[in-house]
């Protein structure tokens, strides 16, 4: 048997990390991924963005205690629905991935992403930023 200690070990895997570290091309696949990148900053504000959308706080809201949680796969209005939906996603989604919809929807995202670098772009995002939410004085509350 080949085995080999936890010394090899540790020294193999400090190689791979220096080849990896020094490597350009890791490095160019990692940029876009770094905590100073847009497209990680683009990830976070939208993350922001879902978080505090009414939906997604609904969504995730804690069930009340008493509440009965119904499966609705599981009735026989809504399941069949569900059923449908889903098959209907599995059906379509190798045609969507080949398709030119797809492509133009990938190109219109790389375009729209390059105008979000512009002033007019900067300026435009302001503009559907959510507004902050006003502070709230103590003194006004006990009115």
């Amino acid at each position: 048997m080949n085995e080999t200690t936890t010394d090899e070990r540790e020294t193999q895997d400090a190689l791979l990390n220096r080849v990896l570290n020094s490597s350009r091309v890791v490095a160019l696949l990692r940029s876009p991924f770094r905590d100073d990148s847009r497209l990680t900053a683009w990830i976070d504000h939208l993350e922001t963005v879902v978080q505090n959308s009414f939906l997604y706080r609904w969504l995730t809201k804690e069930p009340d205690p008493e509440v009965v949680v119904i499966d609705l796969r599981e009735t026989y209005t809504i399941g069949p629905f569900i059923e449908l939906l889903d098959r209907l996603v599995e059906t379509t989604y190798p045609y969507w991935q080949t398709s030119t919809l797809r492509r133009g929807v990938d190109r219109l995202a790389t375009l729209s992403e390059r105008a979000l670098e512009t002033r007019p772009g900067q300026l435009l995002l302001a503009a559907f930023e959510p507004p902050e939410p006003p502070e709230s004085n103590s003194d006004e509350s006990d009115r």
